[in-house]
């Protein structure tokens, strides 16, 4: 997971010299240029890596194939439908086959993109003068137990920095403890630093930039299960919901609400078959 993790930064970094400029614009904005930028790219891969002519005529044949089905069938001339439903087959055939080239092609750039709206779109960058607030959940064993918060340089502690360990009301599986700090300069890069009977576990945190550090880290193998600090997620519009049960974060379903839609009006505007 670690080395998953550090590809998804590395990728993430990398795109930020072509397009790291959208997060100098509003989130929905950004949201909508990735999202119209995919449609661009997926129509114009196609119209460069397939036959356009071919599929322009076979798209022709189709409708005339379509046309004599149903006037054959008018005729009650099963035979001629039969003849004329194989090669309506054959030619959705070809037309399938060209699918091909342009999903290889086309592939590998949307996954990178993908990586890097998951690391740079998900959540807004938390903001000096704001309250942020960090969780740390711990094993059902440390109930009860001290845990403490060590605030780096640049943050202001809001509360005592030791806690006592309770249950995490939300899932009852685990204990909590929650602290919030409150930033009083920007830094690309800080540590928040969490202890639990002789553990130590480092939670990343950016502050004042475009861009923000994972919210949760995963500290497996201690007394210290996971550690999170709480960022505002980008809803597209403020009301694009995601959808949890199957791990949609509201941007993507604002990008496929776009996408979907989107690439047909291109390939009708700009005449990619």
């Amino acid at each position: 997971m670690d080395t998953l993790a550090a590809i998804s930064a590395l990728v993430a970094r990398l795109l930020d010299v072509p397009i790291g400029w959208l997060l100098a614009l509003p989130r929905d904005v950004a949201i909508a240029l990735v999202a119209v930028g995919t449609s661009l790219l997926l129509t114009m891969v196609r119209k460069w890596t397939t036959h356009q002519d071919q599929l322009r005529r076979s798209k022709g044949d189709l409708r005339r194939l379509k046309q004599l089905i149903r006037q054959r069938k008018r005729a009650k001339d099963k035979p001629a439908v039969k003849a004329m439903r194989t090669t309506l087959g054959m030619v959705n055939a070809i037309r399938l086959k060209a699918e091909v080239m342009p999903l290889l092609v086309s592939i590998v750039p949307i996954a990178l993109l993908a990586v890097w709206a998951v690391e740079r779109l998900d959540y807004f960058p938390p903001r000096v003068g704001e309250d942020l607030v960090v969780k740390a959940y711990y094993p059902l064993s440390s109930m009860d137990k001290l845990t403490h918060l060590v605030p780096p340089p640049g943050m202001e502690l809001r509360g005592a920095a030791i806690q006592l360990v309770e249950v995490d009301h939300a899932g009852k599986q685990n204990g909590l403890a929650k602290w919030v700090l409150r930033p009083t300069q920007a830094t690309a890069s800080t540590d928040l630093i969490v202890r639990h009977q002789g553990d130590t576990a480092v939670q990343p945190v950016s502050v004042g930039g475009r861009t923000y550090a994972p919210p949760l880290a995963a500290h497996p193998g201690g007394k210290i299960l996971a550690t999170e600090v709480v960022l505002r997620q980008a809803k597209f519009l403020g009301v694009v919901p995601g959808i949890a049960a199957i791990g949609f974060p509201p941007w993507l379903v604002a990008y496929l609400l776009i996408v979907i839609p989107f690439v047909p009006l291109l390939r009708r505007a700009i005449k990619v078959y």
